[in-house]
């Protein structure tokens, strides 16, 4: 059974996903996500040099960013969305005219894994590896990227296991608290 695959794309004041070419990162960076009591979450980043950006997050978004955090720290990626956001891009920066076009091909992985992920959430059905693998080459084809190698089992089990101790985290915490993340997660 085929699965559709949607890409999520958010105005400008709330797109928080995806990144731009050309820089690479070796150090770590602070994620804040902070509940909204009254109002929306926000999604901070502090970087290495001590520079940061933020923004206001759609509802969607928390979750979806936790997605992130940990398929690209499952994955080793450096240039998913919160490894250029570690290399200096704003996370405005990201929801500027044409910037899809421009996603180094790491970040085209990481959004179409975090989609079906999100997607897989979304409709309370754990896919197989095969399933998922299957999801992800239609995904990249339908965006024009190259494909990515399959995702083993143990690749899925890691990145769903942290997924799981983060959403847990997210959960737990209290409206107007910050769950503060190290990033890429040990």
């Amino acid at each position: 059974m085929g699965l559709a695959v949607f890409i999520f794309t958010f105005p400008h004041s709330v797109r928080a996903t995806c990144g731009l070419a050309g820089f690479v990162h070796n150090h770590a960076m602070i994620i804040q996500l902070k509940k909204g009591r009254d109002g929306a979450s926000t999604l901070a980043c502090i970087r290495a040099d001590g520079s940061r950006t933020w923004s206001k997050l759609h509802p969607f978004l928390p979750l979806h960013d936790l997605t992130h955090c940990a398929t690209e720290s499952g994955l080793g990626f450096q240039e998913g969305f919160f490894g250029l956001v570690a290399s200096g891009w704003n996370i405005d920066d990201f929801a500027v005219k044409g910037a899809v076009k421009r996603l180094p091909l790491q970040a085209g992985w990481a959004e179409s894994i975090v989609g079906i992920l999100d997607q897989e959430r979304g409709a309370g059905r754990v896919l197989s590896v095969s399933e998922l693998n299957e999801a992800l080459a239609e995904s990249l084809r339908g965006q024009d990227f190259a494909a990515f190698r399959e995702l083993k089992e143990e690749e899925l089990a890691r990145i769903r296991a942290l997924r799981a101790r983060l959403f847990e985290q997210w959960r737990d915490l209290p409206a107007g608290e910050t769950l503060e993340l190290r990033f890429p997660l040990a």
